[in-house]
């Protein structure tokens, strides 16, 4: 990373606004550390703001998953015809776009909050040995997350032999010192390394609502399955399947996993309340009148051409092309964040569904099919049988396929086609499958951080 952070001052006001606006707790990037982490009530606020961080909504309160959909196939943008938002559209981003330079700066915020905690835990006298080991789990799973979201975001996730990868930081020391980007290869060496550290260290009753250890298993598993390894991501996702803790729903409680928090379906949600709104409501609801130019990301046409050919999946009910504004069709909005009145919707980060796919996709066309059946039964979907997918290809597009149908609006599809090297057949030839490098990162560091292939 860049002069991690020349953008310290800009890291600090996200931090401050986000952790005293939405949690009202003490960011450890806002004080010296002597004084945050000098008892456990200061480690237990670290945590707080840690997690604060990822609910910015340029993160994960919003940006970070949306961003990803309407990159894709999946959606398109509304709004005041504003030009970045026009060129996600366009999937044409430059390096000054304005979204996808918040994020990368909010996720390295999330990467710094995570390194405070790792670095001082074991500082904070009095702390119970299992807390202890707990919090500084949940610190490595944020660190991996985040690290693995810049990847996907911004480095070639899809080629281990990439130059490409990103920016690793794991401390905290020498702040306005550039970090060069590492390899493909080196950026998942330690991302897996901090989601192992995560499953060694996290409790395994943590919940869905903060990282426990099943939510680094799921991590763990996902990140394998980027990476190619998938007898790795099929042992590692089964850990999370044969948890008793998660079930999916039945067909007809399908709508309950977006508007009931915490569901056996949920295996990591960051959970927002009415005191502490994300943005999803707003950038892609608002209410069931509202004009195009109200909602920031919308639900492509061809989202629904695609729903229209699945006439018993019951996931078609989460997409809207009916009931909108005229001026937005053939548009239509996602009803996963509807909450008009409570603007309490939860981040998705990760589900059990989710889980199932990762090991359908792992063990192959002969061994993963009963896993994308029993999803699909769960839909409202007839099974496949294995005439209906004869070889591997057409077994990867029915995966692709239940993700598609499963996973819209929830920060999965862009990355998808990237890691399947079916962008140019799915969004066309000229579309780049990485986003650029912020303008301002390149400046800062006087392009010690390079900038990706084609921008």
């Amino acid at each position: 990373m860049r002069k991690y952070i020349t953008l310290v001052l800009l890291l600090v006001t996200i931090i401050q606004t986000s952790c005293k606006k939405v949690l009202d707790v003490t960011s450890p990037n806002e004080v010296a550390d002597g004084t945050v982490f000098k008892n456990v009530a200061g480690l237990r606020s670290a945590r707080i703001g840690m997690y604060s961080t990822l609910q910015s909504k340029n993160y994960y309160g919003g940006y970070y998953p949306l961003l990803a959909e309407c990159y894709s196939d999946n959606g398109t943008t509304g709004g005041y015809d504003v030009i970045d938002l026009t060129d996600i559209a366009n999937k044409a981003v430059s390096p000054s776009n304005i979204y996808t330079s918040a994020i990368y700066i909010q996720i390295y915020n999330s990467i710094y909050a995570a390194n405070k905690i790792i670095e001082n835990a074991d500082k904070a006298p009095g702390t119970d040995a299992t807390e202890l080991s707990n919090i500084k789990g949940e610190a490595y799973f944020v660190r991996s997350l985040a690290s693995f979201d810049l990847l996907r975001m911004f480095g070639e996730h899809w080629d281990n032999t990439s130059a490409y990868g990103i920016s690793i930081v794991t401390s905290t020391a020498n702040p306005a010192t550039p970090v060069k980007r590492s390899s493909v290869a080196d950026s998942y060496k330690q991302i897996i390394a901090d989601a192992q550290q995560a499953v060694k260290l996290l409790n395994t009753d943590n919940g869905s609502k903060y990282a426990s250890q099943a939510a680094a298993n799921a991590l763990l598993a996902r990140i394998y399955l980027y990476q190619g390894n998938k007898a790795s991501a099929a042992i590692t996702a089964s850990l999370v399947i044969n948890n008793s803790a998660y079930a999916l729903l039945p067909s007809a409680d399908l709508s309950k996993i977006y508007t009931q928090k915490n569901t056996s379906e949920s295996v990591f949600e960051l959970v927002f309340d009415q005191q502490n709104n994300s943005a999803y409501n707003g950038l892609t609801y608002v209410r069931d009148d509202a004009l195009r130019t109200d909602v920031t990301f919308l639900a492509a046409e061809d989202l629904n051409t695609f729903f229209t050919a699945r006439p018993t999946d019951d996931r078609a009910s989460l997409v809207d092309y009916v009931n909108v504004d005229q001026s937005i069709q053939p548009d239509g909005r996602t009803e996963k964040y509807r909450g008009e009145t409570t603007k309490d919707n939860s981040a998705y980060i990760i589900r059990l569904a989710e889980v199932f796919l990762i090991r359908a996709e792992a063990l192959g066309r002969v061994n993963g099919l009963a896993d994308l059946n029993n999803l699909r039964q769960h839909r409202g979907m007839a099974n496949l049988t294995a005439a209906n997918v004869p070889n591997d290809a057409t077994y990867l597009n029915a995966v692709l396929d239940e993700r598609r149908a499963e996973l819209n609006f929830e920060g999965h599809r862009l990355f998808d086609l990237a890691r399947t090297k079916k962008v140019a057949e799915v969004l066309g030839a000229s579309v780049n499958p990485v986003l650029p490098i912020p303008q301002s990162e390149i400046s800062a560091t006087g392009g010690v951080v390079v900038q990706n292939k084609g921008y």
